[in-house]
């Protein structure tokens, strides 16, 4: 398992513009952070950060301990799924996932039989067992996603970073894979890092859920003490009343003009 520790990170590009400033953040070992908030607020420039590929303007990033500011992307040890996914389209599902193991050199490279091994895992935690013979256009949009992040897992970094993974995939989809990496943190010790823009779905699965504005941290905490009206007002300037989910006591944020709040009502 992984801790990350942001130590009053601050992000200037050459014009000027601070896209994150003073930004102190930990994420413990095994935790699923979700970082919310309106678009530009410098929630995927955090991220982009930690994996290196964003310079840090000032302070420091530590993983472990470590402070990793100087260290490029590959020597970081963190796997990073992007909103926009792509996949090998002419190999199977079974190449793809093993293809960044394969490209590695010297003796940093794993022998066949232990990249198979490492595919073997990751599709079965993932759900993609049956399909590693198909190529990417059999698969369906969650399948391709999946697959995606069956790439990092077969990496076996303990640090995973996603920005916005659900963007393209229906509700039941996005469900069933925010499910997944939840497991994937609390029974398989992965620190995950994720930003989301569907504020109920970050209430129902993030352990630890991250409110940005303006390149700031607004509120961090439990989704119970974060989501609340006024801090959605705040952040968001969304008018909206908390109802708590009767099945999972999880906090859900229905809009004002919402007919589902006044039929409630």
């Amino acid at each position: 398992m992984v801790e990350v520790r942001f130590e009053g990170v601050t992000k200037r590009y050459d014009d000027g513009t601070e896209a994150v400033i003073d930004l102190d953040l930990t994420v413990n070992d095994g935790e699923f952070l979700v970082l919310v908030g309106p678009s530009g607020c410098g929630k995927s420039t955090s991220l982009r950060m930690l994996a290196g590929l964003e310079d840090v303007t000032e302070g420091k990033i530590l993983i472990d301990g470590n402070v990793v500011n100087d260290l490029p992307p590959g020597a970081r040890d963190v796997g990073m799924v992007f909103q926009s996914y792509a996949l090998y389209p002419h190999m199977t599902v079974s190449d793809n996932l093993s293809f960044g193991l394969r490209m590695q050199k010297g003796e940093a490279r794993l022998s066949d039989s232990e990249i198979a091994i490492r595919v073997t895992e990751a599709a079965e935690l993932l759900g993609l067992s049956e399909h590693l013979a198909k190529k990417p256009k059999e698969l369906s949009g969650g399948q391709r996603q999946r697959c995606w992040i069956a790439m990092v897992l077969a990496q076996q970094t303990d640090l995973i970073l996603l920005d916005e993974p659900t963007t393209f995939l229906d509700l039941k989809v996005q469900v069933e894979l925010l499910a997944l990496l939840s497991r994937l943190a609390h029974d398989h010790g992965r620190t995950l890092l994720l930003v989301l823009h569907d504020l109920n779905l970050a209430a129902a699965y993030a352990d630890h859920l991250v409110m940005m504005r303006d390149g700031q941290i607004v509120i961090s905490g439990t989704p119970s003490d974060v989501f609340t009206a006024a801090n959605l007002k705040r952040v968001f300037d969304l008018d909206a009343h908390i109802l708590r989910d009767p099945a999972s006591g999880s906090p859900v944020c229905v809009p004002f003009t919402s007919a589902t709040l006044q039929a409630a009502l």
